[in-house]
């Protein structure tokens, strides 16, 4: 066997040991030389989803350059002759209320009265919007609520005579890239911007409204970073261009992509020239777009400035954006010296519950009952015993309710402060305010227009969740203020006002009247080209202006107004640089003391403080 086996491996050691060249594979030929061709759009969309999905992970940080779609399939139902529409999915804003659609068609040849409820479902739970409209003969009406963004998903209950209805879901979808609420098709987004559309990591969430059937209320627009138009503004309904001039003047940024000629009539607070790029306009801004290519990159460059985090909750968590930052509760792990979110201060003293002075009562009504019982029943009996304990917890639980009544009381205590544009051409007055409440019973419900509303934090453990009928305008009907706890609220507003500082001339001097709806604390104004110092005037009453140097005269105004650094704080995001500007010819800067002139301010509130900071123009002389 050895022998036959020798042979074998003696030529298996000489194969291995002899070398073994292998041959490199031929280059494969010169690919035929082809004409450069230009790349067409469908090539551009296709190479960037390409590549985007080739570096996956890499574009969590640097995201694509262009746009996703919010797409939501509606859940359609008919009964009789009605038929409803409801979209299921809806893009969250980083604050404020989504907007969700309801769109209901009249396919008889009567009007229809219909009333759309939403109940949302997860935090806050419960009905938070409803509005009732009619329906007339073969009219399609789209019908839009705004939902609390603590809402993550809810229920819509669509209620008629005679007709029953079964429910509708949707849910809230979080943005992957910077939310943005476009006002036109999405042709007329790509033709102005030249953003293509692309599948993962975009830098924008976009959501298409039609121009014609757009939201009407300042609350559907206020909490978006960024409101673009992506169509001919003229063709827009009056109410739904008032409302995107008051989403622009209240904080918010309105893109405009075709500005048409008259833009400075259509936007009558805009200073000096109308040409593209950004404008400030009142305590926002608006860019008047010129080339697409341009004006796309200039809106990436918007919705990275304008969704930069400037406050959060110790611990992480979501960060608060928006002009107007109300401070929210600290979570109960988070419980401390400080009663609010990121060791902010209440804006109200006494709000804390006095746990010291009840912990005192309780330990002497056990005190009364533990020992002083003992040695009550040693000396009377147990008759005795059985008829001290219950008085001496009458007395106590008497005591605790005394102290609730005439220290707290049953009224509402708030302290508001705001910042006031006068628009005395449009007889008008844009507003920012913030509100800080505390009662032992919760207040009963009130109004506010629609070119209003409320703005409360979100927050994972205590959602600020405001319950109100839309109908007309927003109906607070619950939710703005429970029993015994602090809350903030931010507002913004546009209003008629006929609030106005007259100037006379009187010999050689000047005379003010005071007809600004609050009492005047302090203020300047120049006229003649000099600076001239306000009187302190209570509402309605008259007084003479004082000249002043101009150097005297240069306090900003924020030094005007006044506001303590907890107070200034929540308005971090209001452009200073705009209010501190030089007064022009017949300008005033003035501090306004009282509940100012919101809509809230119709609340009967006992006022611990009251500041509010004008700026306008005077009447005459």
């Amino acid at each position: 066997m050895r022998e036959r086996l020798t042979p074998v491996l003696l030529a298996l050691l000489l194969c291995a040991a002899s070398p073994v060249r292998a041959e490199a594979p031929l280059p494969p030929p010169p690919a035929p030389a082809q004409a450069e061709v230009a790349p067409t759009e469908e090539a551009e969309l296709a190479e960037v989803e390409a590549d985007s999905e080739v570096r996956g992970e890499d574009y969590e940080e640097e995201r694509v350059r262009g746009y996703d779609e919010v797409q939501s399939q509606p859940e359609n139902a008919t009964e009789g002759d009605l038929r409803v529409s409801v979209s299921t999915a809806v893009l969250r804003p980083p604050r404020g209320y989504a907007p969700l659609e309801v769109v209901l068609h009249n396919q008889g040849s009567t009007p229809r009265v219909a009333r759309v409820d939403v109940e949302t479902t997860g935090r806050g739970r419960g009905e938070v919007a409803s509005r009732q409209v009619e329906v007339g003969p073969r009219q399609r009406l789209s019908v839009w609520l705004p939902i609390p963004v603590a809402a993550r998903g809810g229920i819509v209950r669509v209620l008629t005579p005679g007709l029953s209805l079964r429910a509708f879901s949707f849910y809230t979808v979080e943005p992957g890239g910077d939310p943005v609420l476009v006002l036109g098709s999405e042709r007329a987004f790509q033709s102005g911007t030249r953003l293509p559309r692309v599948k993962t990591h975009s830098r924008l969430s976009v959501q298409f409204v039609a121009p014609e059937a757009a939201p009407r209320e300042l609350a559907l627009y206020a909490g978006h970073s960024l409101v673009v138009v992506a169509g001919d503004v003229t063709s827009l309904p009056a109410d739904t261009w008032s409302a995107l001039e008051a989403y622009a003047s209240t904080g918010g940024f309105l893109v405009l992509l075709h500005p048409p000629r008259d833009v400075d009539v259509r936007l009558p607070l805009l200073a000096g020239t109308t040409s593209g790029g950004v404008h400030p306009y009142g305590f926002g801004q608006v860019r008047l777009c010129g080339a697409a290519d341009a004006c796309g990159s200039a809106l990436l460059s918007d919705a990275d400035a304008t969704n930069k985090p400037t406050w959060s909750e110790t611990g992480g968590g979501t960060p608060i954006e928006g002009i107007i930052l109300p401070a929210a509760p600290a979570p109960s792990w988070q419980r401390n010296t400080y009663m609010l979110a990121g060791g902010a201060q209440p804006l109200l003293p006494g709000v804390q519950a006095p746990v010291g002075r009840f912990l005192f009562l309780i330990t002497l009504f056990v005190l009364a009952v533990g020992p002083g019982g003992l040695a009550l029943a040693r000396r009377k009996g147990p008759v005795a015993l059985l008829i001290a304990v219950p008085s001496v917890a009458f007395v106590t639980c008497l005591s605790l309710v005394v102290w609730s009544v005439f220290v707290d009381g049953f009224s509402l205590h708030a302290s508001r402060y705001s910042l006031i544009w006068l628009d005395r051409d449009g007889d008008r007055a844009v507003m920012v305010g913030l509100g800080s409440y505390y009662a032992n019973l919760e207040p009963e419900g009130f109004h506010v227009p629609a070119l209003a509303t409320l703005l409360g934090p979100d927050v994972a453990w205590e959602p600020q969740v405001v319950e109100a009928d839309w109908t007309n305008g927003m109906a607070v009907t619950g939710g703005f203020l429970s029993s015994r706890t602090y809350r903030e609220w931010g507002e913004l507003a546009v209003l008629p006002s006929r609030a106005r500082l007259t100037v006379r001339r009187e010999g050689e001097g000047l005379r003010v009247q005071n007809a600004l709806g609050a009492p005047l604390a302090e203020g300047y104004v120049r006229l003649d080209g000099k600076v001239w110092s306000l009187p302190a005037l209570a509402d309605g009453a008259e007084g003479v202006l004082t000249p002043i140097p101009d150097s005297a005269s240069r306090k900003t105004a924020l030094r005007l107004s006044l506001f303590s650094e907890h107070v200034e704080n929540r308005f971090i995001n209001v452009p200073w640089a705009e209010l501190d500007k030089p007064l022009p010819e017949g300008g005033f800067l003035a501090r306004l003391e009282g509940p100012g002139l919101m809509p809230t301010a119709v609340l009967p509130v006992e006022l611990h403080e009251g500041l509010h900071l004008m700026r306008g123009r005077v009447d005459g002389p």
